[in-house]
């Protein structure tokens, strides 16, 4: 008899993946797509999702890992901050990604006008790729839109839908979009125009499964769930039988998730009391950029250790490093001018390789051990740093980000821990909820324990980097 599995889709924003789960918490099968993205308009800016091929690749992908499986459950998962509305008949009006430039000018306006509010009441500012901003915009520039709009939903929505899933989104990717927030609270009621609200999607803590659709090839008896934000898929992927600690999913952009009970309704997290479960505090700390990229172009992931960064550390050295942080400010979140404006390593000093390598990685930990604090402020936690994502091939980054934060460190390298974390959403119905899916089928990681001296190094060199962050950013909003 075919061994029964569980499969996990990722829409990505570069690529498709689908990994097949066995019933012990093995990877059976992995299949991979590039995504072919569309080229901006210079016009307008223009650069709707390709949902076509999207829907194409996904389809290739779960056929590849279903083979000659018994598939048991489906679940999708996909990059967040995603729009997608339709018409009566399920057709396509409009598509937007999470590099939508069109709607960045409006979502730049929500901030503006609702910094202050937004902030008091939910721990940061409203993002220019939210709903809200999309919304807006649409209201001003695409009225038919608006007119003919039957349904708004995400991408993992949209997946999910097509693959046989209900229209109601999870609690915790509704509340990734903004919307969720907003419809839920008087405060920010005006931000939602008048022709979306009959077109909002429902909200459930967790919709129950549905058979999939007989175009996916996965069987007659495949449930398939509804779809889940990437990052927070991720974080469930290294939960495993605990929930303590953050979960950092470091890839092109780093973000730190901080447990939360997502079926839970009286959840307190950062982003609002009110907010319920569901909500995973995060903070956008930056990637190194290119650094890290020329980082691995000289030293092969498995390659990357501590012993290949072994020359003249960075901060012994006075090299520090802001290497496109994209950092959100700690006081009051909201993009970093300095990481803005800092797309590549901007360096002090003469750096050998070796030095530009371990700083491009110290600068990585500084700033998620700066976010880590901030988060530390307004909700306390204590626990282990569980780092997937790409970094996480890299033995190195690992010890390195134990060292500065002086916590353990548990890095799943070659997890695909997005699409695994879709397949435990698939698996929850099977195993009493998603925290029972984690203790069965989570992957293993490999610990990384702090050097004592590293860490009383450290602390110095933090304090050192923040100063430095925190006069040039100085220095470039006087100069604006």
């Amino acid at each position: 008899m075919p061994e029964r599995v569980y499969v996990g889709l990722d829409i990505g924003s570069s690529g498709i993946r689908a990994v097949a789960v066995g019933p012990g918490g093995q990877q059976v099968r992995e299949a991979r797509r590039r995504r072919a993205i569309w080229p901006m308009s210079l016009l307008d800016f223009e650069r709707d999702l390709d949902l076509h091929g999207i829907w194409r690749g996904c389809l290739d992908v779960l056929r590849e890992v279903s083979a000659r499986q018994h598939v048991a459950a489906i679940g999708v998962a996909a990059c967040r901050h995603s729009l997608i509305v339709t018409d009566a008949q399920d057709d396509v009006l409009f598509a937007s990604g999470n590099d939508d430039v069109r709607a960045s000018l409006a979502g730049a306006g929500v901030e503006s006008e609702r910094d202050p509010s937004v902030l008091a009441v939910t721990g940061h500012t409203p993002a220019m790729i939210h709903w809200p901003g999309k919304l807006r915009w649409l209201s001003e520039e695409r009225p038919d839109v608006c007119d003919a709009a039957a349904r708004i939903t995400t991408l993992e929505g949209w997946i999910a839908g097509r693959l046989g899933a209900g229209r109601t989104l999870t609690k915790v990717s509704a509340i990734e979009t903004g919307a969720w927030d907003l419809a839920a609270d008087g405060w920010a009621a005006e931000l939602i125009p008048d022709w979306a609200w009959p077109v909002l999607p429902a909200v459930d803590h967790a919709p129950a499964p549905t058979r999939i659709r007989a175009e996916a090839d996965s069987g007659a008896d495949c449930a398939v769930s509804a779809g889940w934000p990437d990052s927070h898929a991720a974080e469930f992927a290294t939960r495993g039988s605990t929930s303590e600690g953050d979960c950092v999913a470091a890839g092109w952009s780093t973000t730190i998730l901080r447990p939360v009970d997502a079926h839970s309704s009286d959840a307190e997290v950062w982003r609002g009391k009110r907010m319920g479960g569901g909500l995973v505090t995060e903070a956008n700390a930056g990637d190194g950029g290119t650094g890290y990229g020329w980082l691995r172009a000289q030293n092969p992931s498995r390659e990357l250790t501590m012993e290949a960064l072994a020359d003249e550390p960075a901060a012994e050295a006075g090299v520090f490093v802001l290497s496109g942080l994209r950092v959100m400010d700690w006081n009051a979140p909201g993009l970093s001018v300095a990481g803005m404006l800092s797309p590549a390593p901007f360096v002090i000093g003469m750096p050998t390789a070796s030095m530009l390598g371990a700083a491009v990685l110290e600068d990585l930990a500084f700033a998620i051990h700066g976010n880590r604090l901030a988060l530390n402020s307004a909700q306390p936690a204590e626990g282990p740093i569980r780092l997937t994502g790409g970094y996480a091939e890299a033995p190195a980054v690992g010890q390195i980000l134990a060292n500065v934060t002086g916590s353990q460190v548990c890095s799943f390298p070659r997890l695909v821990a997005s699409a695994w974390g879709a397949a435990l959403a698939g698996a929850a119905d099977d195993f009493g909820g998603m925290r029972g899916a984690a203790e069965v089928l989570a992957p293993e990681g490999v610990w990384c324990e702090p050097d004592v001296n590293s860490v009383a190094a450290f602390a110095d060199h933090f304090q050192r980097w923040l100063d430095l962050r925190e006069r040039l950013e100085s220095f470039v909003q006087d100069a604006l």
